[in-house]
């Protein structure tokens, strides 16, 4: 069964990696955009900080944890939850249904460098079944957000696959979301590493920096809180 939960004030849905991809089936299938966001620890710390990435996170229909501590600092002990989470297989597996069901896709990403190693992990991974509608390049764009938009609703994607710094994907999104014309917006941030070879080993001490401040941002949430209280 699904659980809505907070960390630090923060929506987080709780559910199964089966029960996830059956939302984003059902979302891709209906009329109106449908958001769904991977977070990472740093879109947690970010999110506590800034009140319009907490409040885009808030209006997104599906939040699932890309980083296990964040289950994990959510009482969740499920070995399966936490290896799925670590392995980053929530986006994995729901590019691959997408794949399977020949919906289009459109790519944006920060960088070249991220687009680069994007395509050539869909190419490796899904071959031509991947139907891939368009891309672009945040950086190339010189930040044009309206170019942006008018491309992507130009071919009008099944699915938009953002790959975005955090806090810009939320704010992206936020600004522009009734003016997208796409099934499903997928915002997938640059912490989560499901493109990599070695995801495994992937940024130990980056990681451990992060739960660090995602930890100072629960405890100083929750000082707040007993404060308010007093």
């Amino acid at each position: 069964m699904s659980s809505r939960k907070e960390l630090a004030g923060v929506r987080i849905d709780i559910c199964s990696l089966r029960e996830a991809l059956h939302k984003i089936e059902h979302y891709i299938q209906e009329d109106g955009l449908h958001a769904v966001e991977a977070v990472s620890m740093k879109t947690v710390v970010t999110a506590g900080e800034e009140e319009e990435v907490r409040q885009c996170l808030e209006d997104i229909d599906l939040v699932i944890p890309s980083d296990k501590e964040i289950l994990m600092e959510l009482g969740v002990t499920s070995h399966k939850w936490l290896e799925e989470a670590r392995e980053h297989r929530f986006a994995s597996e729901a590019l691959r249904n997408i794949a399977r069901d020949r919906h289009s896709i459109y790519l944006l990403t920060d960088t070249r460098a991220q687009m680069d190693e994007l395509c050539s992990f869909l190419d490796h991974t899904y071959g031509d079944v991947a139907r891939i509608c368009g891309d672009a390049v945040w950086e190339e764009c010189e930040e044009d957000t309206e170019q942006i938009v008018n491309e992507i609703n130009a071919v009008a994607p099944h699915l938009l696959l953002v790959m975005l710094p955090t806090p810009q994907q939320e704010i992206f999104l936020a600004q522009h979301r009734k003016m997208l014309n796409v099934r499903l917006w997928f915002g997938v941030g640059t912490e989560n590493t499901f493109t990599e070879k070695k995801k495994k080993t992937a940024g130990l001490c980056k990681r451990l920096l992060a739960r660090r401040k995602m930890k100072r941002q629960i405890q100083s949430y929750e000082a707040e809180g007993e404060e308010k209280v007093n």
